[in-house]
């Protein structure tokens, strides 16, 4: 992921009186790094325990666009279907994410968490001499802020080093058992890659989910190639599902039912595109965000009325340079 720059930050008492960032806006601020005004991290966690699907939505729908990031927004839609997806299938664990940076996507992974379920941050936040590639710049202090604002620090276990020297035991350890939901968007070149997808692999509970950032990112063919040798080198775990820069990957046998909720969450809504292909063999879904010409071309009445539109644009232009002409 790329360094964000240095941003104006938000303190949360003057969002509580004023709306949230417009859309189109640059790049969403951190909180302000002083904590939660006006009220205890206690009250915030029993409010969460007691409406974690409320404290979620907040989430996707406000807190994620003033934390610095790179994560689209819809990517926490399509979490929460999958999220859905694993309860009806009883798949349980952890969640964790490597390459945190200031807890964008990593607050809406442990926001979807139960009471009492672990979520793991692994990042190398302040030992940027680790950071061989430049791919991000992850800061402790803004990490913890945001998430003591959006969600709570008491079942977050924080792992502060290269993940490529962590071992699948330490980080189980770490998770209390598997982990059901494993962000991986740490190092971008090849060899971290190769690691980190291993690394998801060996501690993914059966069911689990493995969220792989930047695959198709042109401005870091170190994923691709990463992602490609992973698959070629006795992979366990399956692409189902590319969008919004991500590719998801679980067990064989789950990939079919996980497409289809997604599918089926998703397919008709008027702000998504959805379809399927193959990648490195495997069938895949695809969703993306729909564009204009999309719409038009599945709405007969705005393409009919689109279409008439502009030719009427056309004879305005032709009877315009007709009269020009004329007059000389």
């Amino acid at each position: 992921m790329f360094a964000d720059d240095d941003t104006e930050e938000v303190d949360e008492e003057e969002l509580s009186h004023s709306n949230p960032t417009p859309a189109g806006a640059e790049e969403p601020s951190d909180l302000a790094s002083g904590g939660i005004s006006g009220r205890s991290q206690a009250a915030v966690n029993r409010q969460r325990a007691a409406s974690p699907e409320r404290h979620f939505n907040r989430y996707r729908a406000i807190g994620q666009r003033f934390v610095t990031g790179f994560s689209h927004p819809e990517t926490l839609l399509v979490l929460d279907v999958l999220n859905a997806a694993q309860r009806a299938k009883q798949v349980s664990g952890a969640v964790a994410e490597i390459g945190v940076h200031h807890g964008k996507l990593f607050i809406g992974l442990s926001l979807l968490q139960p009471p009492g379920g672990k979520s793991v941050a692994i990042d190398i936040f302040g030992d940027q001499e680790l950071n061989i590639d430049n791919s991000g710049r992850g800061d402790f202090e803004r990490f913890e802020n945001n998430v003591k604002v959006w969600s709570s620090m008491d079942d977050v276990v924080v792992h502060q080093g290269d993940s490529t020297k962590l071992e699948p035991a330490k980080l189980r350890e770490l998770a209390g058992g598997d982990i059901r939901l494993f962000s991986v968007d740490g190092g971008h070149t090849n060899e971290i890659v190769f690691s980190d997808m291993r690394l998801a692999e060996a501690t993914l509970a059966d069911g689990g989910i493995v969220i792989a950032d930047d695959v198709f990112n042109e401005y870091w063919p170190g994923v691709a190639t990463g992602t490609l040798r992973y698959l070629l080198n006795g992979a366990k775990l399956a692409p189902f599902l590319i969008g919004f820069n991500k590719v998801f990957f679980t067990h064989a046998e789950y990939s079919e039912f996980y497409r289809g909720e997604v599918n089926a969450a998703l397919a008709g809504k008027l702000r998504f595109a959805t379809g399927s292909s193959e990648f490195a063999g495997h069938e895949v879904g695809l969703v993306a965000p729909l564009r204009a010409q999309d719409v038009l071309r599945k709405s007969h009445l705005a393409g009919t009325l689109y279409r008439g539109a502009y030719r009427q644009m056309v004879r305005g232009l032709q009877i315009v340079v007709g009269r020009s002409e004329s007059s000389r």
